[in-house]
């Protein structure tokens, strides 16, 4: 496997987005199916070797970044463009050329790191930790920082009487398909309110993409997001819907973060969302910013570098960036070992030696 260090010779097709937690509006011309399946279509990028000829040796070589997101539409790939931009502010000090890259989300992103053909993917804290543990290795993964929290939210029908989370007894509820990161969070979340499937009047397997007209329709009275906030398909849905955001947060949540370090509590701050008077307090993952191993250490400790020291600049290049503190994405989520390129800047900052206990 070799990491390839120019631009892009082509580009990924995709039509559907699997990336940070669900966030595509479903074809107004769709019918809401249970039964409905995604269909993918998928060219996977190629890169190509080259070289840049730089007659001044006082100049630092121009070397290039890439990182792997998600859809267009999607969160991750302004993070990814947003780290890109955080790069521009220091370029002539290290003339490192970025790029985000669409793709298919994490799923999509995993494997190409797998493959040997990503430099850098941004993935989620399971992934992260799954990775470490062994459970799902991703060879040469190496964490690099933490990003945005991606906290779940429930989005109900305001006719559905849902106003806490147990509300959702006997309601109809999609779960997102069996076997997907949506369905697992649904299914322990379930758990920790003392509720499984059967316990609501439908628990529908229905991709994420036929939230809203589910919503909308009548079809649905609650689904569930995990997502950087504020979302588009969020406030589209308030907006057009007669919807409302109904927090997460129960007791039960203690054993099950407690038992998964991966999770976090979090708070969704008042005003996140029009009509949103109060916090809404809830739980999530963590986005999880990772680099492989072979790739040139100067590259990744630029990047961390020059995110850390210009945090509050790095906030304002995205909404779903507003709460980012530098400590906290040293201190959450990065579960593999550091990138020796980010464990270089950490160590400057006097924070490495922490690592070993980091979550």
């Amino acid at each position: 496997m070799r990491i390839f260090g120019t631009l892009l010779a082509g580009a990924a097709i995709l039509t559907l987005s699997m990336g940070s937690a669900f966030a595509q509006s479903a074809p107004g011309d769709l019918p809401y199916r249970p039964d409905a399946v995604p269909l993918y279509q998928y060219d996977p990028t190629a890169q190509r070797d080259g070289a840049t000829i730089d007659l001044d040796p006082a100049r630092p070589p121009e070397r290039f970044l890439t990182i792997y997101s998600g859809s267009t539409a999607g969160v991750y790939y302004f993070i990814a463009s947003a780290l890109c931009g955080a790069l521009r502010l220091t370029y002539e000090q290290h003339r490192i050329h970025c790029v985000p890259l669409r793709s298919q989300g994490v799923a999509s992103n995993v494997q190409l790191m797998k493959e040997g053909r990503a430099q850098m993917i941004i993935v989620q804290s399971d992934t992260n930790y799954r990775a470490a543990t062994g459970e799902a290795p991703i060879p040469g993964a190496r964490s690099v920082m933490s990003l945005h929290d991606e906290m779940g939210v429930m989005v109900v029908r305001r006719a559905s009487g849902i106003d806490s989370p147990l509300g959702i007894r006997d309601k109809r509820v999609n779960l997102g398909p069996k076997g997907t990161a949506l369905r697992q969070l649904w299914d322990q979340y379930l758990g920790s309110l003392g509720l499984t499937a059967a316990d609501l009047r439908r628990a529908d397997e229905v991709p994420p993409d036929f939230n809203r007209q589910g919503l909308c329709g009548d079809y649905l009275d609650a689904f569930g997001m995990w997502i950087g906030h504020p979302a588009a398909i969020i406030t589209d849905i308030l907006q057009n819907c007669d919807a409302r955001l109904v927090g997460m947060w129960n007791n039960g949540l203690d054993a099950l973060l407690a038992q998964h370090q991966y999770y976090f509590r979090q708070t969704l701050p008042a005003g996140t969302y029009h009509g949103q008077d109060a916090p809404l307090e809830s739980f999530g993952i963590k986005a999880s910013l990772l680099a492989y191993e072979p790739m040139d250490p100067d590259v990744v400790y630029w990047l961390t570098k020059t995110v850390a020291e210009n945090v509050d600049r790095f906030r304002a290049l995205h909404p779903a960036l507003g709460n980012v503190d530098a400590r906290v994405m040293f201190e959450k989520g990065n579960f593999l070992p550091f990138h020796p390129g980010a464990e270089r800047y950490w160590r400057e900052k006097g924070w490495a030696q922490a690592a070993a206990s980091t979550n």
